[in-house]
């Protein structure tokens, strides 16, 4: 029987499993939700005429050459807070000479999911980097409120945007943006691994996992390995077995990433850099323990 039979023998008898599970917590789930959610706001803070003034001439420090005093600007930005973040926004810009990341970095400091509802509200701002920057923030907020945003972010002509549109979409466990994922985890992986390291984990549980396993099952191996690498942090220790047919894979690269899935399920950190040796025997090693 091939590999592939085993995976595919393996995915019916856990979905069989695993459906009847589903409302269960699960060991490699995310933790519980402690204490309740802030509220959401619906307006941004309001800052007097002259504290927006300040607001811009901070931003204005960005641009000087030296270290310290930008770092004292990012300092006072986030001092005044979230009423800073209107004035801020419109100051993001495609030109060359821009200060982006450093008003990238001090929203990133003022915003959080409290202000989903204000962030989804620029979405219509016609700059690129602004809305490059914005499907990347909204796709790891876990709220209903951003999957129309998703949605049509997955449909851009930018490349940037619409794989993060659909990176979001997988953490809100919609399917419509797996393929896309997998093509940027098969070919970008050295610019998207720690976008989808970051994101994923909100969507981790048997549903998700599944139409991943199911999607690689008959698949080449380039695309095993590419979902293997979402894999990382979609799946839940209960689906280990299903790594058994890909630690025996003949080819390396399945190989190397079922190994990394099984350390990334065990609370180790995955090993990008690896001899066929090293993968040979962590391959052995990890098909004992499953």
């Amino acid at each position: 029987m091939t590999n592939k039979h085993l995976t595919q023998l393996a995915a019916r008898a856990f979905f069989a499993v695993a459906a009847a599970a589903l409302p269960a917590q699960h060991d490699g789930d995310k933790p519980p939700k402690g204490e309740q959610e802030p509220a959401k706001v619906a307006e941004w803070p309001d800052l007097k005429d002259t504290a927006k003034d300040r607001v811009r001439a901070l931003a204005t420090q960005f641009r000087k050459p030296q270290e310290s005093v930008q770092k004292q600007a990012h300092k006072d930005l986030v001092k005044i807070g979230a009423g800073a973040a209107p004035v801020l926004i419109p100051l993001v810009t495609d030109r060359a000479d821009n200060v982006n990341a450093q008003i990238f970095a001090v929203l990133d400091e003022i915003t959080d999911q409290t202000h989903t509802a204000l962030l989804v509200r620029e979405n219509e701002r016609h700059s690129v980097e602004w809305r490059r920057y914005l499907t990347r923030r909204l796709s790891r907020f876990a709220d209903p409120l951003v999957v129309p945003v998703l949605e049509k972010a997955a449909k851009d002509k930018d490349e940037t945007i619409a794989f993060y549109g659909a990176l979001g979409l997988v953490a809100q466990k919609k399917q419509e943006g797996i393929d896309a994922v997998l093509v940027a985890a098969r070919e970008r992986w050295a610019e998207v691994g720690e976008d989808i390291a970051a994101t994923l984990p909100a969507a981790r549980g048997p549903e998700v996992s599944m139409w991943v396993f199911e999607k690689i099952g008959q698949a080449k191996p380039v695309e095993q390995m590419a979902g293997l690498r979402m894999l990382r942090y979609l799946m839940i220790k209960d689906q280990k077995v299903m790594l058994g047919a890909y630690l025996d894979s003949a080819d390396f690269t399945v190989k190397r990433e079922a190994v990394n899935c099984a350390r990334v399920l065990h609370g180790e950190a995955p090993l990008e850099k690896l001899s066929s040796f090293q993968v040979i025997e962590m391959a052995k090693q990890w098909k004992a323990k499953l």
